[in-house]
């Protein structure tokens, strides 16, 4: 349940869906203008989540620091 519950709140943040949305884009252009291997592309979009967790482990520990 756990996951499911990371997973849900990954897929709400709007910076993550902003960022996949324009990964989207820009693969589906590489795809149309220069043939890219299939597995170049899931490289870009592992690259992308791995990103996105680290930002948000990130930004959570920033924001929840105890001021003083």
């Amino acid at each position: 349940m756990k996951i499911l519950k990371a997973i849900w709140a990954y897929l709400k943040d709007w910076k993550n869906l902003l960022t996949h949305g324009l990964i989207g884009v820009v693969i589906v252009v590489v795809a149309l203008v220069i043939p890219v291997k299939p597995i170049y592309r899931v490289g870009i979009l592992v690259l992308v989540v791995g990103f996105n967790l680290i930002r948000m482990n990130h930004a959570k520990r920033f924001l929840n620091q105890p001021k003083g």
